[in-house]
């Protein structure tokens, strides 16, 4: 950041061609080869996302604290979704849809910086990197979820030059619309016996990818008291995510604590997937306490797939023992 009045004074006299741009970014930051180039588009893309600047405004915006932040973390953002696309294969489908977000805030020296995050109609996902020059041991978690949100949650581990990089996802079933806002101030920081305060604070909105309501309305039921209703569902290119309901009867309680509905699903191409849960809330009205709707999503559906079929499954437990409960299969149409 030297130089960053000749940095100023390039950009407000270049029409913004991208490869002259490109060519003064890399100059002006005298970057490494080992470090990857973003060009023009992708810049543009972090820029406008994050709300910090805009074409008309560059000259201006630069000055800015959240500006300068923001431009000497670019280097490092994409890593930790880079990351996730190593560990799961379906990661990298959301490499095309996702929305660049690029946001930075640094408190109490930890700096948490938000990359990138999509929003299917039911469930926000996305990419974040905590950076801190302490060692905070296990995965850090934090003492919120971003505001307006049904549930959620998030994964991660640490990355050698990155950070701690996680995944986090957020239901968004109870307030489900065509655009979300993202309100998320985490306020502190655990990992193992630490507390760290500070003051992140991240403000961001997602438009809703495209996809089509599948109505279910579908239910299966087991002699021990247990139900599991197919609500609905909304496809997309790439996944499919299922709401579905857990019933359990009062009785049941006189012998079991607990109830956990699950699912799993194979398509008509014979692709077996995984159907993580993203939370579940307290059914309305139910007459159980273990009366569970949860929302799930299918990552990485086959394009090609034309039906899939759903196996729920659900354990029951207390202290000192626990059961499998299997159900009937449902089949959806996809198309």
């Amino acid at each position: 950041m030297n130089e960053k009045n000749r940095f100023k004074e390039a950009i407000n006299e270049i029409p913004v061609p991208s490869k002259e741009l490109d060519a003064i970014l890399s100059d002006a930051f005298k970057k490494e080869k080992k470090q990857v180039k973003f060009s023009f588009k992708r810049m543009a893309k972090y820029i406008a996302a994050a709300g910090l600047i805009s074409i008309c405004t560059v000259s201006s915006a630069y000055v800015s604290p959240a500006f300068a932040n923001f431009v000497t973390s670019i280097p490092i953002i994409g890593q930790a979704f880079d990351y996730f696309i190593l560990q799961e294969d379906y990661y990298q489908a959301y490499e095309e849809i996702s929305t660049d977000i690029g946001l930075v805030e640094k408190s109490n020296g930890i700096e948490i910086i938000i990359e990138k995050a999509f929003y299917d109609g039911n469930t926000v996902t996305l990419s974040y990197i905590l950076r801190t020059e302490e060692d905070l041991g296990s995965f850090p978690t934090f003492k919120n979820l971003p505001t307006n949100v049904s549930g959620g949650g998030y994964e991660g581990e640490y990355v050698d030059g990155v950070g701690y990089v996680g995944m986090m996802r957020l239901s968004m079933r109870d307030k489900a619309q065509d655009k979300v806002n993202i309100d998320w101030n985490p306020q502190e920081i655990y990992s193992e016996d630490q507390t760290i305060a500070g003051d992140w604070h991240f403000e961001f909105s997602l438009n809703k990818l495209e996809g089509k309501h599948i109505a279910i309305n579908e239910r299966v039921s087991h002699q021990d008291g247990v139900s599991v209703e197919l609500i609905d569902a909304v496809k997309t290119n790439v996944n499919l995510t299922i709401n579905y309901i857990q019933d359990v009867e009062p009785s049941i309680h006189d012998r079991w604590d607990f109830v956990e509905a699950e699912l799993s699903a194979i398509d008509n191409l014979g692709n077996k997937y995984k159907v993580p849960y993203n939370g579940g809330t307290g059914t309305k009205d139910g007459d159980s306490s273990e009366d569970i709707t949860w929302n799930a999503t299918i990552h990485g559906l086959d394009p090609e797939a034309t039906s899939i079929t759903f196996s729920p499954f659900a354990h029951v437990s207390n202290t000192s023992d626990n059961k499998r409960i299997d159900f009937d299969p449902i089949t959806i149409e996809l198309n």
